[in-house]
């Protein structure tokens, strides 16, 4: 069999038919083969522990309820601390509320602090009832600062501080508020008594009052008893009012 092409009128293309057949694989092999789709790979949806996802929020919340707490016992610790209420009343003092906070957290750092402070405080009171004549005042606020810490350093200096005031002391007199108040004759009397004292002996007067006004009134009435004699004194602002005498060093 031969197939004619026309390709013009004036021309005619004969092909056998054995030769069409390869033609036609020819055509068949030079066209590209087909591509597959790409596969798309899904991966499986994780599996999800339920129990493991409640329990882990639930030591999450438990966490957070603990730390609240143990924040409201700091504060209710640090106000007590700002009030001076540092070892009285116990259930309501900062050394209760910090050492309940450490309890709960040991090494929690605003309760360390604390109770340094604490003792700081107590250091603080000591001094100034030694330098007052307060002298059993001192020795109990010195226990207490030994109750916070009683290795401190700072509680033996004051212990010695303690001992020189007693030893300079000559005497304290404690003056009666009430009377203070009124300037009652009582005080005077009694104040002119420690003039008597003070005129036989060379004594520094330590004068405590609560107030400048009250303290000068204080001095006044001594300086009054010692007309030839110049009372060398020295005022302090404190609750308890008393005159309290001190050696010199050459005494």
């Amino acid at each position: 069999m031969t197939f004619t092409i026309s390709k013009n009128a004036s021309t005619t293309v004969r092909i056998m038919p054995g030769l069409f057949f390869m033609l036609t694989l020819t055509a068949c092999a030079t066209q590209p083969p087909m591509q597959e789709p790409p596969r798309v790979v899904v991966d499986p949806e994780p599996i999800i522990d339920v129990e493991s996802v409640v329990a882990q929020q639930r030591e999450l919340d438990d966490a957070e309820r603990h730390r609240r707490y143990v924040a409201d016992i700091l504060y209710n610790g640090l106000r007590a601390l700002r009030a001076d209420r540092l070892m009285t009343p116990p259930e309501d003092s900062a050394f209760h509320y910090f050492n309940r906070a450490l309890a709960l957290d040991p090494g929690n750092t605003v309760a360390e602090d604390g109770l340094q402070d604490i003792l700081q405080r107590y250091l603080q009171l000591a001094d100034t009832a030694s330098w007052q004549g307060q002298f059993d005042n001192a020795e109990l606020f010195l226990r207490r600062a030994a109750e916070v810490d009683d290795q401190h350093p700072g509680i033996q200096v004051a212990r010695d501080k303690l001992q020189l005031e007693r030893q300079r002391t000559h005497s304290v007199y404690r003056i009666d508020s009430r009377g203070l108040r009124s300037r009652h004759e009582d005080v005077v009397r009694q104040l002119q008594d420690v003039a008597a004292v003070l005129a036989a002996n060379d004594i520094f007067v330590l004068i405590t009052a609560p107030s400048d006004e009250t303290g000068r009134w204080i001095y006044a009435q001594l300086q009054d008893a010692l007309s030839d004699q110049r009372v060398r004194a020295d005022i302090e602002i404190g609750e308890q009012a008393s005159v309290r005498l001190v050696l010199s060093q050459n005494s």
